[in-house]
C-alpha cells in the first residue's frame, strides 16, 4: 500500500481548554505533524496557546475550516458542542479526531455518525491505546468473554467542571466504550442506578449490561474521591474470559511521590511528557490516526461507530435509572 509517510501533516485544534492544550502539546511533539493553530471562543487564551505551540489563532471556526493547508482537526469543545464543529469541518473535507463523548444527545450523535461517512474520522476514546489495555485487547480478540467489570472514580472537585453533564457522559463513557469493545457485541439490555451524595448533577452511576452474545458487564463510578490533588483516580478493570482473568488498576501504585503536600500518585500510564515528547494513550491514538491518513484508510480502532455505540448505551442507562427498569436496545 502506498503511503504519504514523508508528508508533514498540519493539525489544528478546536477548543482551548485543558484537553485542547493537551492535543496541541501532543501534536507539537510529533515529528510528522505541524501545529496549524487553534480556534477558541476565548481569543486571549488562543493567543497564549499559539505563542506556546505555534500556528494561527483563528478568528472563527469557519476561518479554520477554510484554511486549505489544514489536514486534520481535533474537536475538543465541551461535550454538548461537538455537532456544529463536526458539520463545518466535515463539509470542508477535513480529517477529524473528535473527543469523547461523541455527543450528549442520541440524535446529534447519529448525525455526527452519518457525517463521518464522508470523511476520515476517529473518536477520542484513547484508552483503547493505553499500552496494558491494548495488549489485553490483542490477546483476547475473538476469545469468548464471560464477565467484565469496570470502575472509574474521580475526585469531588472534578464535579465543579465536568458536572455540567451526567457522569455517564463525563467519565463513564470511556468504560462503556471499553466494555462494548471487549464484549465484541451490541448490548441487549441495561439496568442502571444513580448515586446522589451532593447537590446538583448526579454524582455517580452503576450500570448492569447484558450483551446479545451473552457476555455480562458492570460499569460503575462517579465523583466519589475526597477533594484533594494527590490521588485523583481509583480505577479498576477485570476481564473474565475463556483464557482466565486479566486485571489492571489505574494509577499504577508502583510509583508515588512524597512531598509536604502528601503522597502523590501520578498516572504515568495515561500520559506524561519527557524531554519535550508526549507519551501515553492520546499520543498513541493521534499517531495511529496520522498513520491512517498517510495510508488513506479509515481508522479501525476507536471509530465513530464505537463512540456512537457508547452514547446509545448511555442513553439507555439514563433512561433505565429514571424509569427504574431494564431498558432494551431498540436500534436495528
Amino acid at each position: 500500500m502506498k503511503t504519504n509517510s514523508q508528508k508533514i501533516w498540519k493539525a489544528a485544534v478546536v477548543g482551548g481548554g485543558a484537553f485542547g492544550e493537551a492535543h496541541l502539546r501532543t501534536y507539537a511533539s510529533m515529528p510528522q505533524v505541524e501545529v496549524a493553530g487553534v480556534f477558541t471562543l476565548e481569543r486571549d487564551r488562543g493567543a497564549v496557546l499559539c505563542q506556546q505551540y505555534g500556528g494561527k489563532n483563528y478568528s472563527s471556526l469557519e476561518a479554520l475550516a477554510e484554511d486549505s493547508s489544514v489536514d486534520l482537526v481535533s474537536i475538543v469543545t465541551p461535550e454538548d458542542r461537538h455537532l456544529e464543529a463536526f458539520q463545518i469541518l466535515a463539509a470542508a473535507g477535513k480529517a477529524i479526531y473528535i473527543e469523547k463523548p461523541l455527543a450528549t444527545d442520541l440524535s446529534e450523535a447519529r448525525t455526527i455518525l452519518e457525517l463521518s461517512r464522508k470523511t476520515i474520522a476517529m473518536s477520542g476514546h484513547c484508552l483503547r491505546f493505553e499500552h496494558r489495555l491494548a495488549q489485553v485487547f490483542e490477546h483476547l480478540k475473538g476469545v469468548p468473554k464471560h464477565h467484565l467489570s469496570f470502575r472509574d472514580r474521580r475526585t469531588r472537585q472534578e464535579k465543579d467542571t465536568y458536572g455540567r453533564v451526567h457522569p455517564a457522559y463525563a467519565m463513564l463513557c470511556h468504560e462503556i466504550e471499553l466494555s462494548n469493545a471487549f464484549a465484541e457485541s451490541f448490548f441487549a439490555r441495561v439496568m442502571a442506578l444513580e448515586t446522589r451524595i451532593s447537590d446538583g448533577q448526579v454524582d455517580g452511576m452503576t450500570i448492569l449490561i447484558e450483551y446479545a452474545n451473552g457476555v455480562t458487564s458492570v460499569v460503575e463510578g462517579g465523583w466519589y474521591l475526597p477533594r484533594q490533588t494527590q490521588c485523583i483516580e481509583n480505577d479498576f478493570i477485570s476481564i473474565l474470559s475463556a483464557e482466565g482473568i486479566d486485571e489492571m488498576t489505574m494509577p499504577n501504585l508502583g510509583y508515588y511521590r512524597l512531598s509536604e503536600a502528601g503522597m502523590e500518585v501520578p498516572n504515568l500510564a495515561y500520559g506524561h511528557g519527557v524531554y519535550g515528547v508526549e507519551y501515553g494513550p492520546l499520543r498513541a491514538a493521534l499517531d495511529y490516526f496520522v498513520r491512517c491518513l498517510a495510508a488513506g484508510t479509515a481508522p479501525q480502532i476507536s471509530t465513530v461507530d464505537d463512540a456512537f455505540g457508547a452514547v446509545e448505551l448511555i442513553e439507555a442507562a439514563i433512561r433505565s435509572a429514571v424509569e427504574k427498569r431494564w431498558v432494551e436496545r431498540t436500534r436495528a
